[in-house]
């Protein structure tokens, strides 16, 4: 919805007719009334300016549709991302808020990041300070940050969103009218028969892996996982594409699909875990890579980050590669540190800091796979793992299920992450509730549905179906494993 109401609205501004435009704006009034507070607001302002591009006048509309969108965006939404909330609002039409402009004499940042952030970063400071009519050193990096990307020929690593702010941002550019015109005509290849276009071009390895896992965790067919685990290793490493990072980036692991440079903690360790289990031997050149790029990105905090050393260090991301690290005797040192990290990182409810999902229990169950994998005699880590699995099961819901935060309704993602992690535990009454929701909530082809937890490196929640299915198969496997007599899981199956 974000992309069609951006997309909607780069035509219009640029006075772009075409049977691509009319499909666009069908597909957003056919979403005009729909249950989604964010898509309904998204739909609004971009049909709403569709007829000629100017800001709304109705400023008491434009309030309460502010609102309501950042109202929809997730309650840790950092100050970057809701500087792009706001650059997003600025070019579907609303006016800015006074604070929001940059100051004149900004400059480009230095802080280390990865190279989506980088040009996203420069997108939105070009928009803002084309929206409130400040120039700045900033705006000077930012454009040719911008430029870099090569809009006019390319969707950067396929990632449509971004390709769409940038040529938002250009649009306010002087010169940049030809590069704008033709980047429209890029993005149009990957608009969809619906009329809508994705955040993203594919995500094939962030898809496959989690999926497999959870394929793997339920028994299935070794030739499968074996095809699925040569799908992962052909494409490890990522697209040879130069990197906009700031900072050290993760090379050597997996990114989010094979036209994507950048890789990440999460990608890297799911499939490494994956493609360990299928085979160590077979793959062992690709182990020893993903083991290699991870602990590269440690940092001297124990903890990891997502993409570049040298960020700050998640919990949720830390204990995905303890899992992916633990059958390596050699990393036992960074594990430990990593421990350590997680258990100074618990909150006093026994959870972390959402990650990159809205659902609480995500960055749980893998920190507490991850903290089943230190001695057994450590006792903190015990005490970690202990007030984990009261908070779960203090926050299960009546009907069995969890919901995204506690007092939700239920939902499949989230009842599957509070299986999966009481499976480590010997709460044998909530772990059967918890699969009774599950048995009751399958939908007739075997699959299931309801809100998605995913929000990275979208500040928003997308919807890809099976990494709905990929975690409900996990808690399958998991329980298999602890009550029908499957062979045990490896430890840190996340």
């Amino acid at each position: 919805m974000l992309e069609s109401a951006l997309a909607l609205t780069l035509m219009t501004r640029t006075g772009t007719a075409s049977p691509a435009r009319d499909r666009v704006l069908a597909y957003l009034q056919a979403r005009l009334d729909s249950p989604q507070e964010f898509d309904r607001v998204l739909a609004t302002l971009a049909v709403a300016t569709a007829d000629v591009w100017a800001p709304a006048r109705d400023t008491d509309l434009i309030e309460k549709l502010t609102d309501a969108v950042l109202g929809s965006a997730p309650e840790f939404i950092s100050a970057r991302r809701r500087k792009m909330l706001y650059a997003v609002l600025s070019v579907l039409g609303c006016p800015l808020p006074a604070d929001v402009a940059p100051a004149p004499d900004e400059v480009a940042p230095n802080d280390p990041t990865h190279s989506w952030n980088v040009v996203q970063q420069a997108a939105v400071t070009l928009i803002l300070a084309s929206a409130t009519k400040v120039d700045n050193p900033a705006t000077d990096a930012a454009l040719a940050t911008l430029t870099a990307t090569n809009p006019g020929t390319t969707v950067w690593e396929g990632y449509v969103l971004m390709h769409l702010l940038t040529l938002h941002a250009l649009a306010g550019v002087p010169g940049q009218e030809a590069t704008v015109r033709s980047g429209i005509r890029t993005v149009l290849q990957h608009q969809r028969e619906d009329g809508g276009f994705p955040f993203i071009a594919e995500m094939h390895h962030w898809c496959t892996a989690p999926a497999a896992i959870g394929l793997a965790a339920t028994g299935a067919p070794s030739q499968l996982l074996r095809t699925m685990a040569d799908a992962l290793v052909r494409h490890q490493g990522g697209a040879p594409l130069p990197s906009l990072s700031r900072g050290v980036p993760l090379t050597g692991g997996w990114s989010m699909s094979p036209g994507v440079a950048l890789n990440d903690v999460d990608c890297t360790a799911t499939a490494l875990e994956f493609v360990h289990e299928t085979d160590p031997v077979a793959y062992r050149g690709a182990v020893r890579r993903g083991v290699d790029a991870l602990l590269a990105l440690q940092g001297d905090d124990g903890g990891f980050p997502t993409y570049v050393a040298g960020a700050r260090s998640e919990p949720c991301m830390t204990a995905a590669a303890v899992n992916a690290l633990a059958p390596h005797a050699d990393t036992l040192a960074a594990r430990e540190r990593a421990l350590a990290y997680l258990a100074e990182s618990q909150l006093a409810d026994g959870g972390y800091e959402p990650g990159w999902s809205r659902s609480r229990l995500h960055a749980m169950f893998r920190a507490r796979l991850a903290v089943g994998t230190a001695s057994a005699d450590d006792r903190r880590i015990a005490e970690v793992a202990q007030r984990m699995e009261r908070s779960v099961c203090a926050t299960q819901n009546s009907d069995g299920g969890w919901g995204m935060q506690p007092g939700d309704p239920s939902d499949a993602i989230s009842t599957a992450y509070g299986l999966i992690t009481l499976c480590c535990g010997n709460e044998a009454r909530a772990i059967g509730r918890a699969l009774s929701w599950l048995v009751e909530n399958q939908n007739t082809d075997g699959g299931y549905s309801g809100p998605p937890d995913m929000v990275g490196p979208r500040p928003f929640p997308y919807h890809v179906p099976v990494l709905t299915d990929a975690p409900v198969l996990l808690a399958f496997g998991h329980v298999r494993s602890r009550f029908l007599g499957a062979a045990p899981l490896s430890q840190g199956v996340a």
